[in-house]
């Protein structure tokens, strides 16, 4: 079946009050120049009738709160200023595309509970998030889909933020003060405040202002590519992190994994095992193998910052693994595992200083870009929103169902999530191109432990 979804209205909403002159230039910082352009893609789903809300009243409160919220998160009403620098955002109050939809075909349970629906939760975004007419422009920062389910009441709201000016963490701050606004409004409890974003990073890390003389490669869908989305429960995790300590004991002085580094390194394995098989069908050259990880380092600072930090506060970082082709899989499992673990450890104090100071990172990530177009290296980067409260986002009408992602134009790709507001299961949604997922789709592990 495939989802009917008509659109009902279409319009842009403005901060609730005019942008004060002072703050109508936002300069991005350093992080912010280097992150790519793409658009991050957020789906909140919400049961429908939980708290006898009607639906038009829903749609009213999400607009009037989310002009509100703007007047806090200014510069996402405004445009990136188009110059091979990117230094800054003109925040012009231009406003936020703002779209509500109709789906009249299935109800809400539908779309969560089976499968077959995953490739089109797309179509509950602004816009499909492999279009790369609208990706590649970039200039505006946020854009939202209100769907309301004709036949339940359920509602989904689709969101995309531009990674240029914000990292997963900042997503979840401003989708939870939204919530807040709004549940304040519904419920008629105006005693509620929320304090908004905070600005540190621009000065701690602040801008290169000749430029930085390149940019990272985004790898953008070029129709190769598939997206598939993979549960784990907490007793699979549980067994996997056993096994992770059992076979790492000698290498790890006893350390235990968090389940997002067993799991990680879990799927790089997987990962590698069909690289390894197909490499074996044809020759046995030596391989490398990256894993790059996006590391939140709000609470690595000294001092630590808060949560509503706004920003691209991430460093990545990377394991590299050389294997040859006479080494079995179950040789170097524990090394992934040690390497994956060490290179996390090593975003520390020292690491955020050097970032700070110097081109450590333009040095690192050149390094970097080296090996991505090395005919011997295979590079997959990972990124954990795990832990991130976007369960917590109640609008005024409940927290919601699930909450999920879906296909994402970048290549060998893997995003973590809870799977639901226990935060006791991790779904993992994976990207890569389609003859590699059809093997890592039979790999006999995976298969073990998927629910």
């Amino acid at each position: 079946m495939k989802l009917h979804v008509d659109v009902i209205s279409r319009e842009k909403i403005k901060p609730s009050r005019p942008t004060p002159t002072h703050l109508k230039t936002h300069n991005l910082s350093f992080l912010d120049q280097v992150a790519g352009r793409n658009y991050v893609p957020l789906l909140l789903y919400y049961d429908g009738n939980k708290e006898n809300t009607d639906t038009d009243t829903r749609c009213s409160a999400l607009k009037e709160s989310l002009a509100e919220t703007l007047t806090k998160f200014y510069l996402l009403a405004g445009k990136i200023v188009e110059d091979e620098i990117e230094k800054f955002v003109d925040c012009n109050d231009d406003g936020v595309d703002f779209c509500v939809t109709r789906v009249s075909n299935c109800r809400l349970s539908q779309v969560i509970k089976e499968t077959g629906f995953f490739e089109q939760l797309k179509l509950l975004l602004p816009f499909d998030p492999c279009d790369h007419e609208i990706t590649a422009t970039g200039t505006f920062l946020l854009s939202i889909q209100v769907n309301i389910f004709q036949d339940c009441g359920g509602m989904v709201i689709g969101l995309y933020i531009n990674h240029k000016v914000a990292d997963a963490s900042s997503f979840a701050t401003f989708v939870n003060d939204w919530a807040t606004v709004a549940h304040c409004m519904v419920v008629k409890d105006y005693d509620r405040k929320i304090n908004g974003p905070s600005f540190e990073v621009q000065s701690l890390f602040p801008q290169k202002e000749n430029g930085i003389g390149f940019k990272i490669p985004l790898f953008p869908a070029d129709g190769t590519q598939v997206t598939k989305k993979f549960a784990f429960q907490a007793s699979k995790l549980a067994e996997l992190k056993e096994r992770c300590t059992n076979e790492t004991k000698h290498v790890l002085d006893g350390y235990n994994p968090t389940r997002v580094e067993a799991l990680s390194t879990f799927l790089w394995k997987c990962f590698i095992d069909i690289d390894q098989a197909k490499l074996k069908a044809v020759a046995p050259p030596a391989r490398v193998y990256i894993a790059t990880n996006a590391v939140n380092i709000r609470s690595r600072m000294v001092p630590q910052l808060p949560t509503s930090s706004f920003g691209n506060m991430v460093a990545v970082t990377d394991a590299i693994y050389s294997i040859n082709n006479n080494e079995g899989t179950d040789r170097y499992y524990p090394k992934l595992v040690q390497m994956f673990r060490d290179a996390v450890k090593k975003i520390d104090e020292d690491y955020i200083a050097a970032l700070q100071s110097t081109d450590f990172i333009l040095n690192h990530m050149m390094k970097l870009i080296e090996h991505f177009f090395s005919g011997q290296t295979l590079s997959i980067s990972f990124s954990s929103w795990c832990r991130f409260p976007l369960y917590d986002a109640n609008f005024g009408w409940g927290n919601p169902t699930w909450v999920s992602s879906c296909s994402t134009p970048l290549k060998n790709a893997i995003l973590l999530m809870d799977s639901n507001s226990s935060g006791d299961g991790i779904e993992a949604y994976v990207t890569l191109a389609k003859e590699h997922m059809v093997e890592f789709e039979r790999h006999e592990e995976l298969l073990e432990l998927i629910s």
